[in-house]
């Protein structure tokens, strides 16, 4: 991050012999940050380290169902020596602790990661304070297979992409879409997969699939589950070992006869679960994609790369990846379009959230003033 701030420079104008403008980054003040439970610390450190490198305070409200990693955070930066109060963590549920940060008129930022209706909610009620917002909210993002794709490395990226981290993911791929004319030998090969993922305690290094963050959340995914066999899908799973059906477990699903408009298409699940619909052409596919409200990320597959490009470019995405699982450059953006979110933070993007850019204007010369009012001299 030191390296990074290099990069924090202004612009310099000239005009003529007059004026020197020039612009500098300041510090906003208070950064208020909000991070999920999926990936909390590394969605910690993300925001930590930028908003403090610009000079700015943080306070951190983790989600209440990951608290231990940013009270260890906590406890290394004290270790540290950091100043008091430069760093601090406030545990509470998003309903009090998160919305008194967000309404707290002493912190003019607030950077957000989480699922949509929370963001929602989140500018609503800072909207009034006028507070700046970077928000990193829910995805739906397809990943899509051409008929001339590499289809091992095609199904190794999929099957990667929707069931490591047990399918909470922001960026998982839960929207396959498969040329028609690979669709059967595809699918066939996507179930056998299904078929050998391991189920069992994350503890195990053979693991491959682990339980769900909480029992609420479990319920959720269930939920769906059910709401897709009632539209019509049929489920294709592989099964939970019977020492941990106790336990918060969804095995690996496939959504199989899933229509475009269907709940299970069209709404985050943010499980194991994936939706596996086919497509025509080039277009049809775009379309296809486009077709939900959020715009996280996407995947694209083919060895025609002008083909990958074209697709990539009409994908309404934040990111897309062509040829590639979520591989992260942490130089490079990251944030979403629609409904998953506002603004970018990453590598010197996230300066310009973290900072306010100010304009200074110096004359370098006795340069012309009007002068309104003065009295005219009489002869």
């Amino acid at each position: 991050m030191q390296r990074w701030c290099h990069r924090l420079v202004g612009e310099v104008y000239q005009v003529d012999d007059e004026f020197l403008n020039y612009t500098i980054h300041k510090p906003v003040g208070v950064a208020g940050l909000i991070t999920p439970w999926n990936a909390p610390f590394m969605l910690e450190t993300w925001k930590i380290a930028p908003a403090l490198a610009t000079g700015n305070t943080v306070v951190l409200k983790p989600a209440e169902w990951s608290p231990l990693t940013a009270n260890r955070l906590a406890e290394i930066i004290h270790k540290a020596d950091l100043p008091k109060g430069v760093f601090n963590v406030v545990h509470g549920y998003g309903e009090t602790a998160g919305a008194a940060l967000v309404r707290h008129p002493d912190a003019p930022l607030i950077s957000f990661t989480g699922e949509t209706k929370t963001g929602v909610e989140i500018q609503k009620n800072g909207a009034e304070a006028m507070k700046q917002f970077s928000m990193e909210l829910g995805g739906k993002s397809p990943i899509i297979v051409f008929e001339d794709a590499d289809l091992d490395r095609a199904l190794d990226a999929c099957t990667w992409g929707i069931f490591s981290f047990n399918g909470e993911r922001c960026t998982a791929n839960s929207r396959l879409y498969i040329h028609e004319s690979v669709a059967e030998e595809f699918i066939e090969r996507l179930k056998t997969r299904v078929d050998h993922i391991q189920v069992g305690d994350p503890l195990d290094l053979k693991t491959e699939v682990g339980p769900l963050i909480h029992r609420e959340h479990y319920n959720n995914v269930k939920q769906y589950l059910k709401i897709a066999t009632e539209e019509g899908a049929e489920l294709y799973q592989t099964t939970v070992p019977d020492e941990l059906r106790q336990g918060c477990y969804v095995p690996p699903t496939l959504l199989l006869n899933v229509e475009q408009d269907m709940r299970v298409v069209q709404d985050e699940i943010f499980g194991p679960v994936l939706s596996v619909m086919t497509f025509r052409d080039e277009a049809d596919v775009i379309e296809k994609a486009n077709a939900v409200r959020y715009g996280l990320a996407g995947y694209v597959w083919t060895k025609d790369l002008q083909r990958g490009h074209r697709v990539a470019h009409a994908v309404d995405a934040g990111m897309l990846w062509v040829n590639s699982q979520n591989v992260r450059d942490l130089r490079t953006p990251f944030g979403g379009s629609k409904h998953s979110g506002i603004g970018r933070e990453g590598g010197h993007y996230a300066f310009e959230f973290y900072t306010e850019v100010q304009i200074i204007h110096v004359a370098m010369s006795d340069h012309h003033i009007p002068q309104f009012g003065k009295p005219t001299t009489r002869s």
